[in-house]
């Protein structure tokens, strides 16, 4: 009887050690973009790697106001590029393939305003 509880316990106890160890195994699948972004300064790339939330997927985000393109880590499970430019066009930044609406660009400092590309 001894043996059978004891074997009991060694049972359930190597099922919970190998059983968080397959857990902890997993990994997040990643996925790294890279898109143009207009805008302009230092408060554009504030405003536009805030839109992107490590929540929503996102691991990380660059935008390079030289260069005015971002690079972007995210989970695709949990959020795809087209819903990451739409973030970003959400808070008054056009991308290569989504336009900010007027009313959320004409809200934009004065200094983050950028010459608008006509598709």
């Amino acid at each position: 009887m001894k043996t059978i509880i004891k074997t009991s316990i060694l049972a359930i106890i190597l099922c919970f050690t190998f059983g968080n160890t397959t857990l902890s195994a997993q990994t997040v699948e990643k996925k790294t973009e890279t898109f143009k972004v207009y805008g302009n300064c230092d408060m554009c790339k504030e405003t536009i790697e805030t839109a992107l939330k490590k929540k929503d997927g996102v691991f990380k985000k660059d935008w390079n106001t030289k260069t005015k393109m971002i690079t972007v880590s995210f989970d695709p499970t949990k959020i795809s590029l087209t819903q990451i430019k739409q973030k970003i066009s959400d808070v008054g930044y056009d991308t290569d393939s989504t336009k900010a609406k007027d009313e959320v660009y004409d809200k934009l400092h004065k200094c983050c305003k950028y010459t608008r590309v006509t598709k």
